[in-house]
């Protein structure tokens, strides 16, 4: 079945804004139904197919590939793992000064070095199909989600 007019841009939208109530109005639906027609629209099968040509479109204008990713993640982790020297408050020189202890980010190199081995094949992650993995979108918001955490 062909997408009408309305879900192209329905799709269109929500690869702008991310926000399915947001994208439906902007389509042309109601404003009192929009996040029903949403739902409704990112379980339809077309629209998903329609959504990951778009994607795909848009990542091979902008050279991201999965080892564009697996670099960024490969970068990632290095960066985390650089330990830095710990700073305390010294209130004899009324600033921070190294206190001898060295830190490094744990939970971000642990995160990407889980997202790189699901790249990779070393481990199962949510999908276990190419046709089930979410979208780069759905990656970076649920990396920003965990980050202000």
């Amino acid at each position: 079945m062909a997408l009408t007019v309305r879900q192209k841009k329905f799709v269109e939208e929500y690869l702008r804004t991310g926000i399915g109530k947001q994208a439906a109005i902007a389509a042309g639906y109601s404003k009192r139904s929009a996040e029903q027609q949403a739902s409704r629209l990112l379980s339809m099968p077309e629209v998903q197919a329609y959504r990951r040509e778009l994607e795909k479109k848009l990542f091979d204008e902008l050279g991201i590939s999965e080892a564009w990713i697996g670099r960024r993640l490969v970068e990632i982790v290095d960066r985390s793992m650089t330990a830095v020297p710990h700073m305390s408050w010294d209130p004899d020189e009324r600033k921070k000064v190294q206190d001898g202890d060295w830190i490094f980010d744990a939970g971000n190199a642990i995160k990407a070095l889980h997202e790189l081995a699901i790249q990779m094949g070393f481990a199962k992650g949510e999908e276990e199909t190419q046709e089930q993995r979410r979208s780069f979108e759905d990656w970076l918001a649920e990396q920003n989600r965990t980050s202000r955490l």
